[in-house]
């Protein structure tokens, strides 16, 4: 299989075609696909789904992938690394930025829907990439028009993909959305997620939001917790070049002997087994 190397933090690309150029490939960066118009099918990670219309796939750097077009295609592409954000915005909007794709990672790699269903929602994702591929077209490649439209983009996948986590008959829904909401943001404080803090944070009683929580979305809050703060270890372990410590430390756990054991316990497998399993595939 082909890797794909970019250097530059960011590179888009906009194209329409008839037939895909690529063969099965991975990337060393983030990839964010949106596709304006055309039908067909596209492989991810082995997977064939079916396209038509507005749609848009989001790929890590794992992920491997290629495209079967129909009928011809309109694409714009975002490609970008972590190294986007260095000296690019102040270091709480690039937290925010971080836990954002961390977020959208997690539920695009969890959830077998489209991020986004709504047409209207899609339409203003498509006027927005319109804008950010002028900006670039037109040179200002570095600006921060481009960045903010960029995050606008996500802002907005991620406001559907958590509407989309709940079902519309759902009783609470709200109330479950900034649950999850404020998990996301407070994942790496372990005190902030104790069943204490969050019962008083949204003011039901430990045993009634546990209650509620177990009924309405099938786990305990507990284990919803665990399996988030999994996913986006293993994202670390996957995509970043931290340090063990460094990502013990990031998500609160007292020593590498807690945090091994954490990730042990959950994915079944020694976090060190990760980071050999992305350098061998490499």
């Amino acid at each position: 299989m082909e890797r794909f190397i970019q250097h530059e933090s960011l590179f888009i690309r906009h194209f329409t075609t008839e037939t895909w150029p690529y063969p099965v490939h991975n990337h060393n960066h983030f990839e964010l696909m949106f596709i304006h118009s055309g039908s067909g099918y596209h492989e991810l990670n082995g997977v064939l789904s079916p396209y038509r219309g507005k749609c848009m796939f989001l790929l890590a750097p794992a992920d491997y992938h290629t495209l079967i077009i129909q009928k011809e295609t309109e694409f714009s592409v975002l490609k970008f690394s972590n190294v986007y954000l260095d000296g690019a915005v102040n270091e709480s909007v690039k937290n925010e930025w971080n836990k954002l794709i961390d977020h959208l990672l997690v539920v695009s790699n969890t959830y077998d829907s489209c991020l986004v269903e709504s047409a209207d929602e899609m339409d203003k994702i498509d006027h927005i990439m319109r804008m950010i591929v002028r900006e670039w077209e037109g040179g200002n490649t570095s600006n921060e028009v481009i960045f903010y439209l960029i995050r606008s983009v996500f802002a907005v996948i991620k406001r559907n993909a958590f509407h989309q986590m709940i079902p519309d008959n759902l009783p609470n829904g709200n109330l479950f959305i900034d649950i999850m909401n404020y998990i996301h943001v407070n994942i790496q404080d372990p005190e902030s997620l104790r069943l204490s803090s969050l019962s008083k944070r949204f003011n039901l009683s430990p045993n009634h939001l546990s209650f509620l929580f177990k009924k309405q979305m099938g786990n305990s809050i507990k284990k919803y917790i665990g399996d988030y703060k999994f996913k986006l270890i293993e994202n670390r372990l996957k995509f970043s070049g931290s340090m063990m410590k460094e990502i013990s430390n990031e998500f609160g756990f007292s020593d590498l002997s807690h945090f091994n054991k954490f990730f042990k316990n959950q994915g079944g497998i020694n976090p060190k087994e990760i980071r050999k399993k992305v350098i061998a595939d490499q």
